[in-house]
């Protein structure tokens, strides 16, 4: 294999997996949001997306346009650029990416955050406008979703909904879902499996999922809640759940104590009453034993140890 060949089949494979990671990491950070109220939130979200869709757009433009007898120097001096508009555009011009006004403006956003909104506030001349980056993911919400937002009122922020959640994964779906069908097309023209990606890996969800929200993954979530929680649902990994005390929580607080499995912002909220709950009980060490493995699959049951999960 030559030099090219495995630069553009391994390192780039990798960095289209890099590329998921993070375009995956901003959809995430998106659905946990609960409201559009700190900057540092939607700053995590524009972030990872224009990090993750340059990246992406670069793997593209590398593969269409590198050959043996191109200055491969000039190449890699062109993609020294951030901005995804161009790069898109760059793109295009050889394998059509079939965007809308929409997409492209939601690239045009990615782009001006990264060039000047990531550091914007590291300058005197952002004052007074110190969430400019807020302001621009949700104007641009406001204006295709057609919603009232509240832009200027800092105690009632605009809160997040599944809506916004499903308009934005669409936005971004169809950018990253049409780049990494130039990348699978041409992978297969030089003969080379730079669009392979790895089973258990968060560019699978990205690039091969019909959607990219995590709203029905919510709702499986919760089946499985209601799966663990019936009686009439036995085996022995079950029997052995229930085999163990639980701890003395509040019943009240049963739609918090699901909100904090479904979604570690929601965690804080309730995790102090586990600890206070430890205080209470004399075996703390032998439960975080067995909270350790409740999840294993290769557990060892016996009917005649109650403690036959502590075994190697």
């Amino acid at each position: 294999m030559k030099p090219t060949e495995w630069w553009k089949n391994f390192a780039l494979g990798i960095e289209l997996d890099v590329a998921g990671t993070f375009i995956y990491n901003g959809i995430r950070a998106l659905h946990e949001l609960h409201h559009f109220q700190h900057p540092v939130d939607s700053f995590e979200i524009l972030y990872n997306l224009s990090v993750g869709i340059e990246r992406l757009l670069k793997v593209a433009i590398i593969l269409i346009e590198h050959s043996e007898s191109e200055d491969l120097n000039s190449l890699e001096e062109s993609l020294i650029t951030h901005n995804t508009a161009d790069l898109a555009a760059r793109l295009d011009k050889y394998r059509p990416l079939s965007l809308s006004a929409v997409h492209r403006e939601f690239l045009t956003i990615l782009s001006k955050f990264y060039k000047s909104q990531r550091y914007g506030r590291y300058s005197l001349s952002i004052v007074p406008d110190i969430y400019e980056e807020k302001r621009s993911l949700l104007v641009f919400i406001k204006k295709h979703l057609k919603i009232d937002l509240d832009l200027e009122n800092e105690f009632l922020p605009p809160p997040n909904t599944n809506r916004i959640r499903k308009f934005v994964g669409r936005i971004v779906r169809k950018i990253s879902g049409n780049v990494f069908e130039v990348i699978k097309k041409r992978a297969s023209e030089l003969n080379i499996y730079t669009d392979e990606l790895r089973g258990d890996s968060k560019a699978i969800n990205v690039f091969y999922g019909d959607r990219l929200d995590f709203v029905d993954k919510d709702l499986k979530k919760k089946e499985f809640i209601l799966f663990l929680m019936n009686p009439s649902v036995t085996s022995k990994h079950i029997e052995l759940l229930r085999s163990q005390e639980p701890l003395d929580l509040d019943p009240s607080m049963a739609a918090s104590y699901i909100k904090a499995l479904l979604n570690d912002a929601d965690l804080p909220y309730v995790e102090e009453a586990v600890d206070e709950a430890y205080t209470e009980i004399s075996n703390v060490k032998e439960r975080l034993q067995f909270l350790k493995v409740m999840d294993n699959d290769y557990i060892s049951y016996s009917d005649n140890d109650d403690d036959a999960w502590l075994e190697d």
